[in-house]
């Protein structure tokens, strides 16, 4: 996963596109999902992503149990480059959601 900062391309050593060989080049965006418990944030995350880490959708089992989000998980999908973006030297992008436990006291300290 990259951070949009970079000034250099990413690239996905998964998917070298057919016959040419090149890697794709993916610029990625970071999304931080956060909000109060039981709003849905898993449920966004889950919905929306392709990809997901080890540790995403709530996959910890003290997490399953008390059926809340303890850890960060992480999770993303790729889309097509839009128009105005075309001329960018990217040929996707990423979005990499970070899904956030909703404990008020963890809220407090990352608004606060």
């Amino acid at each position: 996963l990259r951070d949009m900062a970079d000034s250099q391309p990413a690239e996905n050593n998964a998917s070298a596109e057919a016959g040419g060989g090149r890697k794709k080049r993916v610029l990625n965006i970071n999304i931080g999902i956060m909000g109060h418990v039981d709003s849905g944030k898993t449920s966004l995350a889950r919905a929306l992503s392709t990809v997901v880490s080890t540790a995403a959708l709530d996959k910890n089992p003290q997490s399953q149990e008390r059926g809340i989000t303890l850890d960060l998980g992480f999770s993303s999908f790729t889309v097509a480059m839009p128009p105005h973006l075309k001329d960018q030297p990217y040929d996707e992008l990423q979005f990499t959601l970070v899904d956030c436990p909703g404990h008020a006291s963890l809220i407090k300290t990352i608004i606060g």
